[in-house]
This record gives structure tokens, C-alpha cells and sequence, in this order.
């Protein structure tokens, strides 16, 4: 009877370690998630979509945002670091500034994904996660091109160049796809760029400077502002606080990110287009990805985007780069058919 006793309890005691281990293969992984802003409501969807993830898969993580502070977010990160990541998902503030978070990670062996904006200056970036940001730009150039030879039966106009913030990695790559489409038309003369300007945090108030600015010198010109190339939504509301609604509705405005507000603005006919990319997909992919590397190590991709390293020479990181495509009144349904917002909360 005790041999059979003392069999039962090591059958029980290899059962409930072996349980245990299938139970918990990623319980003890936690993730680090780091934010620039919550201004703007895609990085909250971005953030939403991650934290679900890693509950589907019991992972644990800890959450931060920087508020637009990069200071703020070394020192979120570093208390991160103290509380046993294995890994962070970074969003970076101003991507040169974030080189030190990622030296400081790398010192600690923790693996570093930056997301959706590249840290620049190091080269030590395991993964960069992000949409094809040139081609999110091509599609708002081409837009403007398409649209400017709709309107004139050839492709001429004034136009408003934005720019996103310079400390953001994706800004220059967002302009040279859209300046790609527009360059030639410009070069010939067919287009005339007014103004040309940064936005400084991706301020919309700074959008509203510059497009005021500019229609003070359309004004004094005697022409009129057919389009303005938005890089991102924020600064396309911006824009469009600049232009007043009936001004809005005669000129064409780039954006992107699919906000709700967006959507309800090209709706009502003030702004042209977004551009699209599901982001909760991006974060779902951003956190397969760091679980693979502190796993295995490495992830397989035979991708690359443009980086700078500390002496800013141009290198190849890793990257893996997730579709996107541009929303017009046209097929603003295929946001609703993702999921990503519900038609109620376009229409109310």
C-alpha cells in the first residue's frame, strides 16, 4: 500500500510540473510598452491592442506614456528596466533622444522593438516595426496628383506642404514618398508649393500657423489653395481650423491614421482622405515579435528600413513593414468592415 501510495504521489508531483510548464510558458515574460503621447488616438488603440494580446497569450507587461516628454519616457523606461522586462516595444518620442533608452536596455540584455517611429543614432535596434511609411506617403501624393487632374483636366495647382515633427524618423519618409508623386509637376512648374513648413510635436496648432501664413501669401498673390499636404490627421485638423469648413471643402487635404474624427471630416466633405493601416494588427505583430526574440533570440524577416548608428552613418535594420491603403467618402466602409471603428461611432 505504501508503494502504491508513493507512486501515486510522484505520478501527482510530475503531472503538476509538467502542468505547470505548459500552464505558464509565458508567464514569467514580461513586456515592456512605451508610448510618446496619448494626444492623438491611435497610440491608445495601439496600446489597447497590445495589452490584449498579451493577455490572450499570458503575457505580463507594464505600461507607459511619455505624454510628448522624452525625458519623461528614458526615465518610465528605466523603471521598466527595474521592474525585470525582458523585452520593450517603443514608440519613441524623438527617435535620436531615445538612443540612450535603447543603450540602456541593451546593457541590461533586454531585447528593444521600436515601433511605428525608428530610434535613430544606435545600432543596436533588434526590430523596427512599422507601415511602409513611403508608401503611406506615395498614396497622399498621388491623391493630390489624381486629384488636382480631375479638377483642371491636367495636373497644375498651389499647394501647402506640412511636414510631421523632425525629431520623428518617419516624417522625412512620409514627405519623399508624397514629394516623389508631386516633384515633377513641381519642377516643370505645373505646381506651385506656397509654403513649405515642420510641425513641431505634430502640433495642430502649427498646421493652423503655417496654412493661415500661407493663405496671407495666396491672398497677396491673387491665387487660390487647391490643396494641402497633411501628413497625418492631427495636422490635417489643423489645417482645416486654418481654412474655416467652406474653404476646406474646395481643397484637398491629405491625413492619415483613420481617427473618427478624421472620418467624420471627410464625410462631411473637409477633409479629402486618410490613410489606413490597422494598427491594433501592427501591435498584435509588435508583440509576437518580442516574445519570439526573448524565446529564440531572433526573428526572422527579410526586410530593412534606413537607420542612422551613433556616428550617423546610414545602416539596415531588421524591420518588418504592415500594408496600409487610403480611405476616401468614397470607401470609408472598409474602416468599418476591419472593425477598427464601428460605423455608430462615425455616424453617432
Amino acid at each position: 500500500m505504501k508503494k502504491f501510495l508513493a507512486s501515486l504521489m510522484l505520478i501527482a508531483m510530475i503531472a503538476a510540473m509538467f502542468c505547470g510548464c505548459v500552464a505558464s510558458a509565458d508567464d514569467t515574460i514580461t513586456i515592456g510598452i512605451s508610448m510618446p503621447t496619448f494626444a492623438e488616438e491611435r497610440w491608445t488603440m495601439d496600446q489597447d491592442a497590445m495589452t490584449a494580446h498579451c493577455d490572450e497569450l499570458g503575457v505580463k507587461y507594464v505600461t507607459a506614456c511619455a505624454e510628448g516628454d522624452s525625458n519623461k519616457q528614458k526615465d518610465q523606461v528605466s523603471t521598466m528596466i527595474m521592474q525585470g522586462i525582458d523585452a520593450l516595444i517603443i514608440a519613441p518620442n524623438d527617435g535620436n533622444a531615445a538612443a540612450a533608452i535603447v543603450e540602456e536596455c541593451k546593457a541590461e540584455g533586454i531585447y528593444v522593438i521600436s515601433y511605428d517611429r525608428m530610434v535613430t543614432g544606435t545600432s543596436d535596434l533588434d526590430m523596427y516595426i512599422t507601415f511602409d511609411s513611403w508608401y503611406q506617403g506615395q498614396l497622399q501624393g498621388k491623391y493630390i496628383v489624381d486629384n488636382l487632374q480631375a479638377k483642371y483636366g491636367e495636373v497644375k495647382g498651389n499647394i501647402v506642404i506640412l511636414h510631421g515633427d523632425p525629431g520623428d524618423s518617419c516624417a522625412p519618409l512620409y514627405y519623399g514618398g508624397a514629394y516623389e508623386q508631386i516633384q515633377p509637376y513641381v519642377e516643370s512648374g505645373a505646381i506651385n508649393v506656397i509654403s513649405d513648413n515642420d510641425c513641431i510635436g505634430w502640433d495642430p496648432s502649427q498646421a493652423t500657423k503655417h496654412v493661415e501664413n500661407a493663405m496671407s501669401i495666396a491672398d497677396a498673390q491673387g491665387i487660390v489653395i487647391d490643396a494641402v499636404l497633411s501628413p497625418n490627421d492631427g495636422l490635417a485638423s489643423g489645417a482645416i481650423a486654418a481654412l474655416g469648413d467652406d474653404l476646406a471643402k474646395e481643397t484637398f487635404i491629405t491625413g492619415m491614421d483613420a481617427e473618427v474624427a478624421a472620418l467624420q471630416r471627410i464625410l462631411a466633405g473637409t477633409q479629402s482622405m486618410t490613410v489606413f493601416g490597422d494598427s491594433r494588427e501592427m501591435g498584435k505583430v509588435a508583440v509576437d515579435v518580442a516574445l519570439e526574440f526573448v524565446k529564440n533570440g531572433s526573428y526572422a524577416t527579410d526586410k530593412t528600413a534606413e537607420g542612422t548608428d551613433a556616428d550617423g552613418n546610414v545602416i539596415d535594420v531588421p524591420a518588418v513593414l504592415v500594408e496600409c491603403e487610403y480611405v476616401d467618402k468614397d470607401n470609408v466602409n472598409i474602416v468599418y468592415e476591419s472593425g477598427y471603428h464601428t460605423e455608430e461611432e462615425v455616424l453617432g
